[in-house]
């Protein structure tokens, strides 16, 4: 009687382990992770690609303003073949913007490139979304932007 409550427990506890190491991983979040520029423009220039790109950075107010509305707008039509991801142009490194990711759940990838994407891609003010059609710029949109307007351009992209 013993060995079998013995071995409940332990079956109970490992139960537990593995309960508990899915929620965790599941609730993990997004890691800013350096990228490369040639892995950036392999993102970009990808054929058949849709995609929002917001530069930002993590002392720039607008930039995490409009981090919570970029994130609806990611989970509403992720599933739809439209990839977001963000770029920090830190000096600091990831370091900067990962407890901002944390703090508001962003669940997009975001990369750290730093200074160089400013002269790279042309950016003039932040934030700043590209909007990618077919490995293509097709619209670059400097400063926080509504949803509603977000998300109508993004219709477009998608063409719905």
């Amino acid at each position: 009687m013993n060995l079998i409550r013995s071995k409940l427990f332990i079956t109970a506890g490992l139960l537990l382990i593995a309960v508990l190491s899915i929620q965790t991983n599941a609730n993990a979040g997004v890691t800013v992770q350096k990228i490369t520029e040639a892995a950036l423009d392999e993102l970009i220039q990808a054929s058949n690609n849709k995609m929002v790109v917001t530069f930002m950075a993590a002392w720039c107010g607008p930039c995490i303003d409009e981090l919570p509305t970029l994130n609806r707008l990611y989970k509403k039509y992720n599933g739809r073949g439209l990839k977001f991801i963000g770029i920090s142009i830190d000096i600091e490194g990831p370091r900067a913007m990962q407890p901002i990711i944390d703090k508001l759940k962003v669940g997009f990838p975001i990369y750290w490139y730093g200074e160089p994407a400013i002269k790279k891609y042309s950016i003039f003010a932040i934030p700043m979304v590209y909007l990618i059609k077919n490995g293509q710029i097709i619209e670059k949109l400097p400063g926080r932007r509504s949803e509603r307007d977000l998300e109508k351009k993004i219709k477009r992209i998608l063409e719905l």
